[in-house]
């Protein structure tokens, strides 16, 4: 008995939902642009940390010595830049290592190439590469540095203080994060109100069927399902065909997308192919609660009937 109902439960709504096409497609349509400013939301926070952790890593504080400077005087200096707790490693480039890494920086340019050549003794001293924990941990690096007189004793000291381009990232994501989020709950609201309407424009065609079901005893719930059922399959077809069209939008315009974020090295498709189970889940859940919630609050009037 209970696999009879349940299997008129699922026809009624499979009715319901093809003799209406026309309205289930614009619900559909709908909820396409609810997932694309959903999911648009996701890649925004995904680029927008994936860009600050790409500007961090590159973060680092190098002190370049004269060649005139002992080894012993720089390892010196490193055992002392060891005990700094703000950092989390000290990496000691000796002349040798730095001169083969000018030279591969170079490699194109047949002037310096030459002009290395001609030289009889190796001209670059040793380097010192400190990298802090935390972006925010350099300007104490920096005052201990001083503390150190490391300034003194270093022909040069490169610090290149990111932390502006990092506020300006999060500053312009966030302004992003709230536009997009803004024109999620406008198609979230769309969508109820679409879902909501779609329902009860169905209730409305099939009112005499439900005022008979009605009349041999149907329950409320007997009633209420095939509709609310009726609003998860418009979450189905919503999340298959948003994630077929971008399936194929980034098969024709992933590597343009990719070329365009080359500067953070993020990859569009590989990430949405690691996470899209999470993100189809999330965006499935919340589409199908709305769409169930729109179709239970659709059917409420006529239950009381």
């Amino acid at each position: 008995m209970l696999f009879l109902s349940s299997r008129r439960i699922l026809t009624f709504s499979w009715q319901h939902f093809w003799r209406n096409i026309w309205l289930s497609l614009v619900t559909i349509t709908i909820i396409v642009l609810t997932l694309f400013s959903l999911t648009t939301l996701i890649l925004v926070n995904a680029i927008a940390d994936y860009a600050v952790n790409s500007v961090k890593d590159t973060v680092d504080v190098s002190l370049y010595f004269d060649n005139a400077i002992s080894e012993e005087a720089i390892k010196t200096l490193k055992q002392e830049l060891d005990k700094i707790e703000e950092l989390k490693e000290v990496q000691y480039i000796t002349p040798e290592e730095a001169l083969e890494q000018f030279k591969e920086t170079h490699k194109d340019d047949a002037d310096i190439q030459s002009a290395l050549a001609e030289l009889d003794k190796n001209p670059l001293g040793g380097t010192l590469v400190l990298s802090a924990h935390a972006i925010e941990q350099y300007p104490a690096v920096m005052e201990k540095l001083k503390e150190l007189k490391a300034d003194s004793l270093a022909e040069k000291i490169d610090y290149n203080d990111h932390q502006k381009l990092i506020e300006r990232i999060n500053n312009f994501t966030a302004k992003l994060r709230t536009f997009v989020l803004a024109l999620s709950l406008v198609f979230i609201l769309v969508a109820i109100l679409t879902v909501f309407n779609t329902i009860r424009m169905g209730i409305y065609i099939h009112r005499t069927e439900i005022g008979i079901m009605r009349l041999v005893g149907a329950s409320n719930w007997f009633i209420r399902l095939p509709f609310v059922i009726e609003g998860l399959l418009y979450a189905v077809f919503g999340c298959l065909v948003f994630w077929l069209v971008l399936a194929i939008a980034l098969h024709f315009t992933g590597d343009w997308v990719n070329s365009f974020l080359a500067g953070i090295n993020f990859d569009i498709r590989a990430y949405l192919n690691k996470n899209v189970l999470n993100i189809l889940g999330f965006e499935f859940i919340i589409v199908a609660v709305i769409n169930m919630i729109s179709a239970a609050f659709a059917m409420g009037k006529h239950l009381k009937v």
